[in-house]
C-alpha cells in the first residue's frame, strides 16, 4: 500500500524479468500500488518493463522488495535515466545514408544525422491506431457508408522507435505515416513489407543497436508483437534502453 509523503514522485519500477504467475503478480502490483485489478493485470501482462506510475524513492524501494519476492528481478529508476523519452520526437521521413541515418523534414529536407554509432536501441510493435481518425472517417461518410469507411481504416499500425545516444533522444516512425520514398525501387504498396525493408537496412548499418525481443522477431521473422497500447511499447522500450545501459562498458 503506497504511504502518503510530501517527497517528489520522481522514481519508477523497472522489472527484468516475466513472472511464472502473471496473476500473482497482478495481485502484488494491486496491493503495493493501489491499482484497480483490470490496471494491475495489463501492468503485469506487459512485464518485462518499466510499469507505468511514477513513485517517491521510499515507496518504489519497498515496493521493489515486494516484487523480488516472487523471484524477478526489479530495479527502482531515477526518473532522470528515462527522461529522454519525456520529448519525443516524431518524424515521417527518414533516410540510410554511408554516414548515418537522415532525418528529413516534410518538403524533402535533410534537418538532422544521425551517426551509425549513436543508435542505441531500436524498437518495432504493432499497436492500436489513433482512434480518433475512425470517428472522423465516420463523420464525414453518408450513413449507409458508415460501415463501410470503418471497415476500410486500419486499427492498428506499426511504429519503430530509434533511441539515439549523444545526446539521449527518442524518434518514434509510425508506418502509417511514414514516407519511405528512400527505399527506391524496393518500396511496396505494403507498410508491413516497407518497415521491414527500412527495419533491415538501418541494422546493416548499426548491428551494434539494441534490438529488443518484439523488433528482432520481426527482423528475423518478419512477425510482429501486437501491443495493447503506445504506452505499453514506450514502457517495454524504456527497459530495453536501461539493459543497453547496462550492457555497455564503462569507459
Amino acid at each position: 500500500m503506497l504511504t502518503n509523503e510530501t517527497t517528489e514522485f520522481s522514481t519508477r519500477i523497472a522489472v527484468f524479468s516475466k513472472p511464472d504467475d502473471v496473476h500473482e503478480l497482478a495481485d502484488v502490483l494491486a496491493e503495493e500500488l493501489d491499482l484497480h485489478p483490470t490496471d494491475a493485470m495489463h501492468e503485469a501482462h506487459s512485464v518485462p518493463c518499466v510499469l507505468s506510475p511514477r513513485l517517491t524513492s521510499a515507496n518504489a524501494e519497498r515496493i521493489t522488495t515486494a516484487i523480488e519476492q516472487l523471484g524477478l528481478r526489479t530495479e527502482p529508476i531515477p526518473l532522470e535515466e528515462l527522461r529522454a523519452f519525456e520529448d519525443l520526437h516524431t518524424v515521417r521521413h527518414v533516410a540510410s545514408r554511408l554516414s548515418g541515418l537522415e532525418i528529413v523534414d516534410l518538403l524533402g529536407l535533410p534537418v538532422e544525422l544521425i551517426p551509425w554509432d549513436d543508435l542505441e536501441v531500436l524498437s518495432v510493435g504493432e499497436t492500436p491506431a489513433d482512434s480518433s481518425h475512425h470517428r472522423q472517417t465516420a463523420v464525414i461518410s453518408t450513413v449507409r457508408h458508415i460501415e463501410d469507411a470503418f471497415a476500410d481504416v486500419p486499427t492498428h499500425t506499426l511504429e519503430l522507435w530509434i533511441v539515439c545516444r549523444h545526446p539521449e533522444r527518442v524518434y518514434r516512425l509510425d508506418a502509417s505515416k511514414l514516407n519511405f520514398e528512400s527505399l527506391a525501387e524496393h518500396k511496396t504498396n505494403s507498410m508491413h513489407n516497407n518497415l521491414h525493408l527500412l527495419l533491415q537496412a538501418i541494422v546493416r548499418h548499426a548491428p551494434n543497436a539494441h534490438l529488443t525481443p518484439a523488433a528482432r522477431e520481426f527482423l528475423d521473422h518478419d512477425k510482429l508483437t501486437r501491443f495493447t497500447s503506445p504506452e505499453q511499447l514506450l514502457n517495454v522500450t524504456q527497459l530495453h534502453l536501461l539493459m543497453a545501459h547496462r550492457l555497455t562498458p564503462a569507459t
